[in-house]
């Protein structure tokens, strides 16, 4: 009994975990990192090629020179003109508050026909910042937007809470374990 409650709380931990960790217009869909824009969808990935081979998905680990590719999945997005802005997160109201003075970098309307959209930027401060993704067709008729807020260099923190986190519920477990183990109730007398 105990042990089902202790796997049921884990598995209650992780799915929230799980939803608590979906930033925004990101979310992890079938092993993939999906980012809705509109009505369509782009695979998201990140990577930071001077500190690990593993690519993220929304927050980034570390301060540093960092690969961000966006994919277009429908063939719509590939006729409209994409940009994406990355925003410092100050507390601004709305995201248009003090736009170019919170811009921390830029990358301006343009097609891509391949639907690949990638850039590179040097992070060189930890902290929380906005990803605004645009898709505008030539006409001006369809505007999509995709806003993600994510954080730099702040992800170790949470990682060590995890870990701490599963730790103690090992050890929690495992003590009730090892006294349920030796609490055994004698056999009642026979009558």
């Amino acid at each position: 009994m105990i042990v089902q409650g202790l796997v049921a709380l884990i598995l209650a931990t992780v799915g929230l975990m799980g939803q608590a960790q979906a930033h925004g217009g990101v979310s992890i869909d079938e092993g993939q990192c999906k980012m809705k824009i509109g009505p369509d969808t782009m695979n998201f990935t990140g990577y930071q090629p001077l500190k690990s081979r593993e690519q993220f998905c929304d927050d980034i680990p570390d301060v540093g020179p960092t690969i961000i590719v966006l994919d277009a999945v429908q063939d719509e997005l590939r006729d409209m003109n994409l940009e994406i802005r990355i925003l410092r997160d100050v507390g601004q109201a709305n995201d248009g508050e003090n736009l170019e003075q919170n811009t921390e970098t830029y990358v301006p309307p343009k097609k891509y026909k391949t639907g690949t959209l990638n850039f590179e930027y040097d992070f060189t401060k930890k902290g929380k910042f906005i990803g605004l993704v645009k898709a505008k067709s030539d006409d001006g008729g369809k505007e999509y937007v995709s806003r993600f807020p994510f954080s730099v260099g702040e992800t170790a923190g949470r990682d060590i809470t995890v870990v701490t986190f599963f730790a103690l519920v090992g050890l929690v477990g495992f003590g009730l374990w090892y006294k349920n183990s030796f609490n055994k109730k004698a056999p009642a007398p026979k009558a």
